[in-house]
């Protein structure tokens, strides 16, 4: 990870509220593979792909002790890796595309404060 995924890892890992639950990370990783607008002007030049975003995500849910595999994970077609693992990650931005999952975008500005 580079010196600029480091630092947008530790904004998203100071921002985030150490009890966050499973479905305000989940919609929170769905709306950053969807649209970048919510962040700070100097993260939107990030090369935010999907394997970053699986990569930084993956941190996160083992740094803020997500269940490695919460019940409601399916829902978001992440049924076969637990959180801690990219591959989770990858499965729950697919979710857009597979099960047409939307983000709630007001939901996750206001998690970012």
């Amino acid at each position: 990870m580079d010196k600029n995924l480091r630092d947008f890892f530790s904004y998203l890992n100071q921002s985030l509220p150490n009890n966050i639950d499973y479905r305000e990370l989940s919609n929170l990783c769905l709306t950053l593979f969807c649209t970048i607008d919510i962040l700070p002007e100097k993260f939107q030049s990030l090369e935010l792909n999907k394997e970053n975003l699986a990569i930084l995500f993956s941190k996160i849910a083992k740094e803020k002790e997500i269940p490695s595999y919460p019940p409601i994970a399916s829902l978001y077609g992440a049924s076969f890796h637990n959180s801690y693992d990219k591959g989770h990650w990858l499965e729950v931005m697919a979710s857009v595309l597979k099960l047409g999952n939307e983000p709630d975008i007001k939901e996750a500005e206001r998690l970012l404060g």
